[in-house]
Order: structure tokens, then sequence, then C-alpha cells
């Protein structure tokens, strides 16, 4: 069977082998407080390159790699999968990324869906576990946008600065993992119909427990007619560009579902200009299908930056109208062709006053 993707590389960062000048960069991290504070429970104290980091990726029943961006190929950090248990097909995880200057670029989200497609792929886990102390609420988001769901509370575990802070423990399966990448993983439980158990037959239903979506998404602007576009994570339509946007809520209009999502994302406060299209995506194999109602909108308010580090947007960037990346989305094609057509209608008109 053919391979459709590189285990060790992600869009942004890689997975490498731990070299010694890496001990050193990690010890360096140790001297920040508030990375210790997010890091650990037990008492912050600076650390020697002796008392940092692996030495293989191996050890024993740990896999601790170093984090390397595919850019310029410099340390970021470091992600282990750690305490496996292979009778029990099940691990805990950590993640560390150093320099305060390197997060809130993608770089996180994109090492987090890396490690996961690792641990469920290529060394067969089941489930991934992690704690996250209560006040670290950005991790603790980047983890709940990656699919991990919270277990349980150990409340008061944590006491810093004379306050008392639950530790939160939390994980994500095999199956929650495949049904929100579209990855799959050969010990998922199959959905069996009772026509199927009436035929004698395992095979698993594609429609039964499916029912269409409806998302949302802009096509933005800005005065020198580019569009803002977002490099997709996670599923549906996962490593593409694609425009802004997510699902509407129960009981909220389109209109305030796209102005929601895009100032969730993006960070924009935008108006809404016209509809520009219907589009469909219907995925069988994946058992997704949306319905997607996509608007031409216009910058009120803000700068873009990327509010879904550890979520299901990396890069984001403004690219020419007319010189767009790929791959695109499919769901986004039909709205930046019409796009193209209003811009082009609109500048015809202005051209002939």
């Amino acid at each position: 069977m053919a391979r459709h993707y590189n285990a060790f590389q992600g869009s942004k960062v890689r997975l490498a082998p731990p070299c010694p000048e890496d001990r050193v960069q990690i010890a360096h991290f140790t001297e920040n407080y508030d990375y210790m504070r997010n890091m650990d429970t037990d008492i912050a104290t600076p650390q020697t390159s002796d008392e940092t980091g692996a030495s293989s990726v191996r050890n024993g029943q740990d896999f601790e790699f170093a984090l390397r961006t595919l850019e310029d190929n410099r340390f970021l950090g470091f992600v282990a999968i750690y305490r496996i248990e292979w009778n029990n097909r099940s691990a805990h995880l950590a993640i560390g990324i150093g320099h305060e200057r390197d997060r809130g670029k993608g770089y996180g989200s994109d090492a987090l869906a890396l490690i996961l497609r690792y641990a469920f792929h290529e060394l067969n886990l089941n489930r991934i576990a992690l704690d996250v102390i209560e006040y670290n609420e950005i991790a603790r988001g980047a983890y709940l946008k990656a699919g991990f769901r919270e277990e349980g509370r150990h409340r008061a575990a944590v006491l810093r600065d004379g306050t008392q802070y639950d530790l939160i423990s939390m994980s994500i399966l095999a199956a929650d993992w495949s049904a929100q990448t579209g990855y799959p993983v050969s010990f998922q439980p199959a959905v069996v119909t009772p026509a199927d158990r009436t035929a004698g037959s395992a095979s698993v239903s594609n429609n039964s427990e499916v029912a269409p979506r409806v998302g949302v998404g802009a096509v933005i602007l800005n005065e020198r007619n580019e569009v803002l576009l977002v490099w997709r994570n996670r599923a549906p339509e996962q490593h593409t560009w694609s425009i802004p946007g997510g699902k509407v809520d129960a009981y909220e209009t389109l209109e305030t579902a796209v102005i929601r999502e895009i100032k969730e994302e993006v960070n924009l406060h935008i108006a809404i200009g016209n509809l520009l299209c219907t589009t469909e995506s219907i995925h069988p194999e994946l058992q997704e299908h949306w319905i997607s109602m996509i608007y031409s909108t216009k910058v009120i308010d803000g700068v873009a930056r990327n509010r879904e580090e550890g979520g299901a947007i990396g890069e984001i960037g403004w690219f020419p109208l007319h010189e767009l990346p790929s791959p695109l989305a499919s769901f986004a094609i039909p709205a930046l062709e019409a796009a193209k057509q209003q811009y082009t209608k609109k500048h015809d008109i202005d051209s002939s006053r």
C-alpha cells in the first residue's frame, strides 16, 4: 500500500532526533519562569543541560522528539509520547515550545497534529492522555481544538502564589482522532446496521448516523485586492488552503455565524456584503456532508492573526486574487471564482465611468 504522507513531517515542523546542542537550548528555556510554571507541577528551578532533554528518540517506554522548523531547521522545543502501556495501548503526551516568539504561529498546532498521527498510526496506540494546569488556558484550548476531551479534575492539586488550581486530566482516543481528521484506524469499531446483521454482513454503514452539516465562510479582500486564506490542519479538507469560516451553531443565523467565526479564527471584525455562492462537500468515505454559504465581506476593524493556535488553522496569509496558492479546499474554489468575477465586473463598471 502506498504511503500518502511523511510521518516525520507536518506543514511547518518536523520530528527530529535530539542533538547535544538541543539540551543547551532546553536548559535556556528552563530559565524562563512562566515556561516552567506551565510545563510542570513540580517546584520551578532552572536546569543544566545535563538535567534536560533526551539523548535518543527511544528511551525505554518513551519516545521524545526535537521539534524543528521546515523553513530553516531551527530548534523550537520538544514533543514526547511517554509512559506507554503496550498491553493497554495507552500513553501520555507532553509538548513544549520554548520561546514566546515561536508561539501563535501555528508551530504548536502542527506539532500536536503530527505527534498524534505518529502515536495512532506508527505506534498503533488507542489512547493518549495528558494533564494541564487550570490556569494554562491557552494550552487547554489547544488540546480541546485538537480533539482532546476533559475527563476530570484533581481539585486544588496545584498551589501557586497562594492560590489553589485544579489539575485537569484530558485524553483523546484513536476513534475520536480518526473522526476529526479523516485518517483511518484499523481497529476503529465498525457501525453495523440492523439490515447488515440480518444479512450476516459486517460492512460499515456510510450514512446511518450522518446528517448534512451547515457551514459558513468569508471571502475577505483587502485594499490591494488580496484575499485572506488559512491553512487547514484538520478535516474537513485537511492540508489545503481555504477561506476562513466554520459551522453554524444551533439557533444562530448564518450572518451571525460568519461574523463570529471570523472573529474567533483570524481576529477580524467584518461586515457582510453579499452571498457569493452555496457549496457542497460530500465525502462518504469520511462520513462527512457539508453545505456551506460563502459571503463577500470587508474588514471593519482588527489585524489578521491566527487565533486557532493548536487548532484547525496553521498558517494564514494574504494572496493576490489571481495568484492563489495550492492546493485549495474544494469548497473554497467556487467561492473564489465568484469573487474574481464580482471583482472583474466591478472593475469594468468603474473603468467605464
